[in-house]
């Protein structure tokens, strides 16, 4: 139920889906098939991966510590 001021309309502000346009800030996008070879790639060497280090650039440098 949304609440509703004294003039019979919702209050502004009081329901909202998801984010407000220009509180994310865009750090990249890969596809899944780039996610899908990464952990592969990784699996090889017995490491397990955080892709959200890596999508920015696309590109895996460093080993992923886990902390």
């Amino acid at each position: 139920m949304l609440p509703y001021g004294p003039d019979g309309k919702t209050v502004p502000g009081s329901f909202r889906l998801g984010m407000s346009p220009g509180m994310v800030k865009h750090e990249g996008t890969q596809s899944v098939l780039w996610g899908a070879d990464v952990l592969e790639r990784l699996a090889k060497d017995g490491h397990v991966a955080n892709l959200a280090r890596y999508i920015k650039t696309g590109e895996v440098t460093a080993k992923d510590t886990g902390e």
